[in-house]
């Protein structure tokens, strides 16, 4: 189908159209203003570190989790509660991802962290977060506002890829966050072409359908969550998730009784060069065994050379795909009734 220009603007009321497209650009921003990044902290004393954060606060945290797994030397965890492990202490870094600074869950959590004596950094645009970083004197991290957290990735992880930097924690600097700022401008190019794309062609297969997301459980597990978290806040529309080997001891077994749901799924496989070699063949198993009942599987290659630039070719594609999605939905993509509501409730207890 044919997207205008009109349509965009009659849809898409608050431009986040707009904001997708900006994402080279907050990157590029960040990037630069993080390029001396000084703290505070005694980094001799840690032993683990606890990311605090909810929703498209604490993706950022996830990616940045996923994407150390392998060089960085002590464990990282990413809390999403009011309340927070009985292992976090004073050699624990605990990090706390709030974009406007007043998320009830990491203000909790972050109250029980410094009780229990932990270092802390926070990355936040302001509210109670940057308050209480101030009143205790904790090193911060103070990131652009005026925009749903969902749309303001770029601030929300590049300060998370600064501080891992700093401490020696990726086995990528630089070079990578330049190769990763092309890799973006060049995708805004292609995706935000109207006669055609790949995320439209993929929004289009998608409409109408669940969309089931399978992904190897190491670097490309946050891609998986991310995706689905723009396809409902976005396209206001249900997505589902899992990752590999994990539901190979389970899940499949559940795509046996599904005649119900004949034609109304959609498979998407999410793949890296980098995935272990079983989980690649796992995934050619997966597509044979439930392409006879999916409406489509299909399969999705990051590219790119550093980790980072695969991990966030990806991310891009899926932004994309949730706005077109929305588009195809007629629905605005900035919107989120029902999360507000929820909050309005809350609110009153």
């Amino acid at each position: 189908m044919a997207i205008t220009k009109d349509e965009i603007k009659n849809i898409d009321t608050q431009d986040m159209w707009g904001l997708v497209k900006a994402f080279p650009e907050h990157w590029q921003e960040i990037v630069a203003a993080t390029a001396d990044l000084e703290l505070t902290i005694d980094e001799s004393k840690i032993e683990n570190i606890c990311f605090a954060g909810m929703g498209g606060s604490a993706i950022g945290a996830d990616l940045t989790r996923a994407y150390s797994l392998t060089t960085c030397p002590v464990p990282v965890y990413v809390n999403r509660h009011y309340e927070i492990p009985e292992w976090v202490g004073e050699n624990t870094l605990f990090v706390t991802c709030s974009f406007s600074g007043n998320t009830e869950e990491t203000l909790s959590a972050l109250e029980n962290a410094l009780k229990k004596g932990a270092q802390v950094i926070a990355v936040t645009s302001g509210g109670q977060l940057l308050v209480t970083a101030e009143k205790e004197d904790f090193d911060y991290i103070r990131i652009p506002g005026g925009m749903p957290p969902r749309a303001a990735l770029a601030y929300s992880f590049v300060p998370l890829f600064r501080i891992f930097q700093k401490l020696g924690f990726l086995g990528e600097g630089d070079e990578a966050l330049e190769e990763t700022y092309k890799l973006l401008r060049e995708g805004v190019d292609d995706f935000s072409d109207l006669n055609g794309n790949e995320a439209l062609a993929i929004a289009e297969e998608l409409s109408e359908t669940l969309p089931i997301i399978y992904s190897d459980a190491g670097m490309m597990e946050p891609v998986n969550l991310r995706w689905r978290g723009q396809f409902e806040e976005n396209a206001k529309m249900l997505a589902y998730g899992n990752v590999l080997p994990e539901m190979n001891h389970n899940e499949i077994v559940g795509w046996e009784q599904i005649a119900h749901l004949t034609g109304r799924l959609s498979v998407i496989l999410l793949k890296d060069t980098k995935d272990h070699p079983k989980v690649q063949r796992r995934m050619e198993i997966v597509e044979e065994l439930v392409i006879d009942q999916a409406l489509s599987v299909i399969e999705i290659e990051t590219y790119g050379v550093s980790r980072l630039a695969r991990l966030f070719s990806l991310i891009q594609l899926g932004d994309w795909i949730s706005i077109y999605l929305a588009l195809v939905n007629n629905v605005d993509p900035t919107p989120i009734a029902k999360i507000d509501l929820l909050k309005s409730k809350l609110a009153e207890v």
